[in-house]
């Protein structure tokens, strides 16, 4: 079966119809993704702007709060571990030990 001039004249008339379409596909997927993309942006920008929760506590208060604590534990501790002799023997702590260094040869 062979092509007549009477099917070429049709080809070429539908030629640019189906060119069109195919090129709007192309373009409708790059589309999609794009609006996709912005409306995950314009959706992310609006949770940034939105206050969802207040926290229960300022951090920076909780820490000024832990400060005091920390420092009557370790107080606590030290005066623990002075009153508490090793094995019978009396332990001497210097508070100068590890602060001064011996250049000398």
């Amino acid at each position: 079966m062979s092509i007549k001039p009477i099917d070429l004249q049709t080809l070429f008339a539908k030629l640019d119809e189906v060119s069109r379409e195919q090129a709007l596909m192309k373009e409708q997927s790059a589309l999609q993704q794009s609006q996709a993309a912005r409306s995950q942006i314009l959706r992310k920008m609006e949770e940034d702007r939105m206050v969802t929760q207040l926290p229960p506590e300022d951090e920076a208060q909780v820490i000024k709060n832990n400060v005091p604590n920390r420092k009557q534990r370790y107080k606590k501790n030290r005066s623990r571990q002075n009153k508490k002799p090793k094995n019978g023997r009396k332990v001497v702590t210097d508070p100068e030990i590890g602060r001064h260094i011996n250049l000398s040869s």
